[in-house]
């Protein structure tokens, strides 16, 4: 028989053995020290922000270079829109909208070449600077505003060459949209169908909204626009491109978009989505004048309104004919916008009266195919 001794540390063993372990206490230990952790690394952003990853400049060296090394048909570099600008300060441009009340668009159903350019069709319409928007979310005024005036110099070449229609006139007078805040891309028209735009050179852009409406020149006369309508899909864009001049489009922002200085743009495997605090990923507005293919993959031929040192002298390539939510490319095929020329000039009185009966007007209601 066991000694007493024995059989008491038999019996300690067997109570320590069927004693449980508090394993749910220490899963929630565990819970609440992750939470705190994770409750101070948004406290710290907030209260530093540079030591977050959207302090990381926007001509960051090591994106640059990335992309210089896996990219396959683009390239990189810095631009001086965004010396001095953190990611963070790029989630700012938000703000763009699109409320989807455009009616669709009808065009002509005609035969477009393989590659386009509106430069070369009407090159007397495209000498133009490229705008630099600043820090403003302007992009939703001046695409608007310069593919209108495109479109009146292509309509009458002689009268409107080198128009430039004023995009600061709809960030100072628009009071339907939110300025350097932003804008609905469908809203503008309506605004442009009333009162319309003054030339550049009557108010200048300062990429502040701010400033009063008042003061663009008292003798300018005014261009308004006749009608607007939405393209929704690839063929339709290419169609009305090729006959009536450039569109308006909405495209999503990605990090390494910002850094695109040449080559046919597809988003990187490693590219974040730029996101409002709401987390809506950025609309930015660009206008698109061409199309054309490069590696057997098609592109858009865009303008852009980061200064002539971003991209392609102010221009860019991207990858056409794909699905954004699919990370297929950045270009909202579904809403690209249009808009047609009124005939003349219009006074300052915003409020005479247009025929529209006596207009001929290239887009309608309806759709396109």
């Amino acid at each position: 028989m066991p000694s007493d001794g024995a059989a008491k540390a038999k019996e300690a063993m067997a109570k320590r053995a069927k004693k449980p372990k508090n394993t749910t206490l220490q899963y929630y230990i565990w819970i609440g020290g992750a939470v705190a952790a994770l409750v101070g690394a948004m406290l710290l952003l907030i209260l530093n922000p540079d030591k977050g990853p959207f302090g990381i400049p926007v001509n960051d060296d090591g994106l640059i270079t990335h992309v210089n090394r896996n990219a396959k048909t683009w390239s990189a570099d810095k631009s001086s829109m965004f010396n001095g600008w953190t990611l963070g300060d790029a989630k700012m441009l938000e703000g763009v909208s699109v409320s989807g009340q455009s009616q669709p668009c009808v065009v002509p159903d005609t035969q477009v070449p393989d590659s386009f350019d509106a430069r070369e069709k009407w090159p007397q319409c495209f000498n133009q600077p490229i705008y630099s928007m600043g820090n403003c979310t302007a992009s939703w005024a001046v695409a608007t505003a310069s593919a209108l005036s495109n479109r009146f110099c292509i309509s009458s070449p002689s009268e409107y060459a080198d128009l430039m229609l004023s995009p600061q006139q709809l960030l100072s007078c628009d009071s339907a949209n939110r300025a350097c805040s932003g804008g609905d891309v469908d809203a503008v028209w309506g605004y442009i169908e009333r009162e319309g735009l003054v030339n550049e050179s009557c108010f200048p852009y300062q990429g502040d909204g701010t400033v009063s409406c008042q003061s663009k020149c008292s003798d300018g006369a005014s261009l308004r626009a006749a009608s607007h309508c939405h393209l929704n899909n690839e063929a339709a864009i290419r169609k009305e491109v090729f006959l009536n001049g450039p569109v308006s489009a909405p495209i999503f922002l990605m990090d390494d978009f910002l850094v695109y200085s040449g080559g046919l743009y597809q988003e990187m495997p490693t590219a974040t989505q730029l996101s409002a605090a709401n987390r809506q990923r950025l609309i930015h507005m660009v206008k698109i004048v061409g199309w054309g293919s490069m590696q057997g993959k098609g592109y858009w031929l865009i303008e852009n309104s980061w200064g002539a040192d971003w991209g392609e002298g102010g221009y860019a390539k991207i990858l056409a004919g794909g699905d954004p939510q699919a990370r297929e490319g950045i270009i909202i095929e579904t809403y690209v916008l249009a808009g047609t020329p009124a005939s003349g000039k219009l006074g300052d009185d915003a409020d005479d009266d247009i025929d529209l009966e006596d207009i001929d007007l290239d887009l309608d209601e309806g759709d396109d195919e």
